[in-house]
């Protein structure tokens, strides 16, 4: 048997490492358990067919398993699975397709490769077309198949304690992957038998969607303080490591009172992740944040949704909530007492509201407001918009830094800043050490830069102040994000300072 992860590159750094596939895992321990000889393989790999003796018209693989990531890796999917074919001598009924993708377009899948995917979860052997009663997804992963310096299972355990989510979120598979809501799972076995195959590692992720809608949620604390996952315990390994809980999917500020958190205060969670996807949550979102930090919660990740129905400026005073509070907590102490990592996340809707067909790209541009708008203050999410924000989340790594200096510098000092930002060529963003002139307090050593930044700042404030014909052009021809429209744009303007602009969008 083969298992096969479509994704073929490779990323370095403790929390940059791929998630393991667990599905793939599990199905590893299945098989090994009934004899049979398992390997895995990174995306389309020669070996497998050397291995497999084609060169010599004998087929050993008796089974090929391909897991499936995003709807947006729709191509790469479908190449990695023409390609292994051969390796089961072109039986499509030997080669199996799960994961997300899977479960989203099984329909699509099928037509595109005449294999009929693995819906959801793998519960069961029948799925696969085996005898057996055992539940597949419960099984241990078997870590052994995997390279360590790739995936991030050197000191990590993977889990769930609950299944599904009780919510539907427009943007989020888990209702059709993981349909039922199961509100407990008991993994103390699971954990006791990793503990015996790979010895005592210090980090638990646990993957549930939405586990503080769980009716069980003492229980399942009960569960991990009994697994050591209690404030102040370590791993029985020498050095001892401290033990901590990373619930992945984020906690729901909605369910956070100090009820619950006196629950959560009796385990080591590093980080706090909870989500903050409207301006409307305000008060839901600080209580939750003031409740976690007055019990000892100082490492807070928090997401936040945008480009689905809020507006830049809904965004933007999200963020300088966060900021605010990273001042407020640095300024109170000689040390901050807790920091809050901000992520904004992209709308990605899995169907496109209009068609209401799979969005394979996973792209998404709400649709232009039929009324006139006042495109400084009540602007609208463009492509452009969307891009530029991916690209200011780079400089740290996708997140909005803790530090207020260096979280104002990234998104922008006022509101005129941010939205100027969001306009601006990503050859300027990108490299604001070169075209900005200003130098700020945290980097008194760097040279002034161009004054490409603050120049164009001025020149697009001003069309915006203005929204007159030049306003409108400018804007049409970078919104979309596509240099084929900005040069026609670049070939037809008669204004100069357009045209000047708008080469710098070609770079």
């Amino acid at each position: 048997m083969s298992v096969t992860n479509p994704e073929n590159k490779k990323k370095y750094g403790d929390e940059s490492l791929w998630y393991p596939p667990i599905g793939l895992l599990k199905l590893a321990t299945f098989h090994r358990k009934r004899g049979d000889e398992v390997k895995f393989v990174i995306g389309c790999d020669k070996t497998v067919f050397q291995e497999s003796g084609l060169f010599t018209n004998e087929i050993l693989w008796d089974r090929i398993y391909i897991t499936t990531l995003f709807t947006f890796d729709w191509k790469n999917i479908i190449k990695t699975v023409n390609f292994y074919k051969g390796a089961v001598g072109g039986s499509i009924h030997k080669i199996f397709i799960g994961g997300i993708m899977a479960s989203l377009m099984p329909e699509d899948i099928y037509e595109e490769t005449g294999i009929q995917p693995v819906v959801g979860i793998l519960n069961s052997p029948k799925k696969i077309g085996l005898d057996g009663k055992e539940n597949i997804d419960q099984l241990p992963p078997d870590y052994s198949i995997l390279d360590s310096r790739i995936y991030a299972i050197n000191d990590t355990y993977y889990a769930y304690t609950t299944r599904g989510c009780i919510n539907h979120c427009p943007w989020c598979g888990v209702s059709v992957i993981e349909p039922t809501y199961c509100n407990y799972i008991d993994i103390k076995p699971l954990i006791r038998q990793m503990r015996a195959m790979y010895g005592d590692k210090s980090r638990l992720k646990l993957m549930d969607n939405n586990i503080l809608a769980s009716p069980y949620i003492d229980q399942i604390v009960k569960d991990l303080v009994e697994l050591g996952y209690g404030r102040g315990e370590t791993t029985n390994t020498s050095p001892p490591r401290t033990r901590m809980i990373d619930f992945n999917q984020g906690l729901e500020a909605t369910y956070i009172n100090d009820k619950k958190i006196s629950l959560l205060d009796k385990l080591n969670i590093k980080p706090m992740r909870i989500a903050f996807d409207k301006l409307s949550y305000k008060s839901i979102y600080i209580n939750a944040i003031r409740i976690a930090r007055e019990h000892g919660f100082r490492d807070f990740s928090n997401y936040m949704l945008y480009n689905e129905k809020d507006t830049p400026r809904e965004l933007y005073e999200r963020l300088i909530i966060n900021i605010g509070l990273n001042k407020q907590w640095r300024n109170s102490y000689e040390k901050p007492t807790a920091v809050i990592y901000s992520y904004p996340m992209r709308f990605a809707p899995i169907k496109d509201k209009s068609s209401q067909k799979l969005n394979r790209n996973r792209d998404y541009v709400p649709p232009k407001k039929s009324k006139k708008i006042d495109f400084l203050y009540n602007a609208q999410w463009t492509k452009r918009f969307t891009r530029n924000i991916e690209v200011i989340k780079g400089a740290a790594h996708g997140a909005i830094s803790p530090t207020p200096d260096l979280a104002l510098r990234a998104i922008g000092e006022t509101y005129e800043e941010f939205i100027s930002n969001l306009y601006m060529p990503e050859e300027l963003l990108r490299h604001r050490n070169k075209y900005e002139a200003r130098i700020y307090a945290n980097d008194p050593t760097r040279k002034p830069g161009t004054g490409a930044v603050e120049n164009f700042r001025e020149f697009i404030l001003r069309l915006l102040k203005k929204q007159d014909k030049i306003f409108f052009e400018f804007h049409e021809a970078v919104s979309p994000c596509s240099k084929e429209i900005v040069r026609k744009v670049l070939n037809t303007s008669n204004n100069k300072e357009v045209r000047e602009w708008l080469v710098w969008y070609l770079k």
